[in-house]
């Protein structure tokens, strides 16, 4: 009989999930924007006073900058989080996938799975939040409402040539 490897089983869910098709974004698949999207939306300060929202903060767009770039280990194992997130409240009998509940399920939701003695679901969850504030929190236009003055002598930003190809491949060009 033949083995599959867990990565190899959890790659071929993903594409017979149709997760694979991706349209707008270079990394992410519309559902796991979906889903990270949901995730951020619950996890984020987005509707305090002076913070900016996911599109101001551009949290999608960077997210799928850094993660085009990196090692396809990493790739395929943040895919993998992002379904296990989507997919663990079923798990917990809830009838609804993480990104179609409320919002306030998914509160409720990541608040009663916050002491599980799991340790796949805690590395996921906390995995993911890190990530996505990483990402909001880099950018310039939170930094006013946390009273972060920006870098010390506030150089002009550089971009590498990884953001720079990004830019170019958005933009259709393929340099």
């Amino acid at each position: 009989m033949y083995s599959i490897s867990r990565k190899s089983f959890l790659a071929l869910l993903v594409f017979c999930a149709g997760i694979k098709s991706k349209i707008k974004y270079f990394y992410f698949s519309n559902s796991e924007i979906k889903t990270v999207t949901s995730f951020a939306d619950v996890v984020l300060p987005i509707e305090e006073p002076g913070m900016p929202n996911l599109v101001e903060a551009s949290v999608m767009r960077r997210l799928d900058e850094e993660l085009y770039f990196v090692a396809d280990e990493i790739q395929e194992d943040f895919h993998a989080a992002v379904m296990v997130l989507e997919f663990i409240p079923l798990l917990y009998w809830k009838f609804r996938t993480f990104s179609n509940m409320e919002k306030e399920e998914r509160i409720q939701f990541l608040e009663s799975i916050a002491e599980t003695d799991s340790d796949t679901i805690r590395a996921v969850v906390g995995n993911l939040k890190l990530l996505v504030f990483l990402v909001y929190y880099g950018h310039k236009s939170t930094w006013d409402s946390i009273s972060y003055p920006g870098p010390f002598a506030n150089p002009p930003e550089k971009w590498s040539e990884a953001r720079l190809h990004y830019q170019n491949l958005l933009k259709g060009n393929s340099v």
